[in-house]
């Protein structure tokens, strides 16, 4: 299955915020720093990091790094994003830093796309108009292709479906589900955690 159409208007969405919002976290549509920053400390909570490559997927402006500095976590970071725009901000925020516009389900993929863990925060909560089987099959397939490409394992959040409401453009995704999913394809090793104070969840599969 093809996902160009529906990659760009995943492009063309974030595009906007950051025209709207700038390099803040609201131009990357979350709706302030706190969030942002907790749900980067259940990502990093995955394991010990300290001297791993971090591969971070859809890094968008790259706060992912910033978070890994302030906490002093010392990490080979690396991001990429399908957006050449936010790709060219996250340089101009973060010089020196490894950071490429690429699509990792479509593009080549040399060595510098393997990192011991790969991260993705955010990349699967907006479908726009996009039908949710057709970005169940799009998740699914990025999460095979971000485990083919982790030595040691992967962290991914999503929308949970146990809410009392729901906006349209969003993709809310059940915990149960995606955990059939990532025992059937992945590893047995996994772990999901609905246990912080938003309306998601996140999930580490590990290469044991």
């Amino acid at each position: 299955m093809s996902f160009d159409v529906l990659v760009e208007k995943s492009r063309e969405y974030y595009e906007e915020t950051l025209q709207q919002f700038g390099c803040t976290p609201r131009g990357v549509d979350w709706n302030g720093e706190a969030s942002q920053n907790l749900r980067f400390k259940i990502l990093t909570e995955i394991g010990d990091l300290k001297g791993t490559r971090i591969h971070d997927v859809g890094c968008g402006l790259g706060h992912l790094a910033d978070y890994l500095l302030k906490q002093g976590i010392d990490v080979d970071y690396m991001g990429t994003d399908i957006s050449a725009t936010m790709v060219e901000r996250a340089r101009e925020r973060l010089p020196g830093r490894e950071i490429y516009t690429a699509d990792i389900l479509t593009d080549p993929t040399p060595d510098w796309m393997n990192a011991d863990y790969l991260m993705a925060s955010g990349l699967f909560y907006v479908k726009s108009d996009t039908p949710d089987r057709v970005w169940q099959s799009f998740v699914e397939a990025m999460v095979v292709r971000m485990f083919q490409l982790a030595g040691k394992g992967i962290a991914f959040n999503m929308l949970t479906s146990h809410v009392d409401y729901e906006e349209s453009h969003l993709f809310y995704a059940s915990p149960s589900r995606m955990l059939d999913f990532c025992l059937s394809r992945l590893d047995r090793h996994v772990v999901i955690r609905h246990d912080y104070p938003l309306y998601e969840y996140t999930v580490y599969v590990y290469k044991v």
